[in-house]
């Protein structure tokens, strides 16, 4: 396999499963916002390139960062999660806990496409 096409595959990859989440509305179902649930799978992926590229550039292991971006997934979603909660019980009137909300959404997109990056980079590298 010729180096852009390992450099390409992954990426295509990517976006058809941010197309699909779009398409499905994955993030409004697992309780984010209704108005901005589409656009966290955009930011988060652009941020989510850049944070694999850090990665990559850091020559850290497949491995180190298939785990360590999962890891960070499930804690950013535990954020919007904990956000969510405390807007909703204040009435919309918690603004920290809104951000909290939207920002953690954003940041469990990002670290979503990360890891999935990481994992096809592993999965292309070892098969």
């Amino acid at each position: 396999m010729t180096h852009a096409r390992q450099m390409i595959l992954p990426f295509v990859l990517l976006l058809l499963l941010a197309g699909v989440a779009t398409a499905l509305d994955l993030p409004k179902m697992l309780g984010a916002h209704p108005w901005w649930s589409v656009k966290v799978i955009w930011i988060g992926l652009t941020i989510g390139l850049g944070i694999f590229a850090i990665g990559a550039a850091l020559k850290l292991s497949g491995r180190v960062t298939s785990v360590g971006f999962s890891v960070l997934t499930i804690a950013s979603y535990a954020v919007a999660t904990l956000g969510k909660t405390r807007f909703a019980a204040s009435y919309a009137e918690d603004a920290i806990a809104g951000q909290m909300w939207y920002f953690g959404w954003i940041a469990t997109c990002a670290f979503t496409a990360a890891a999935l990056l990481s994992l096809f980079r592993y999965w292309q590298q070892n098969r």
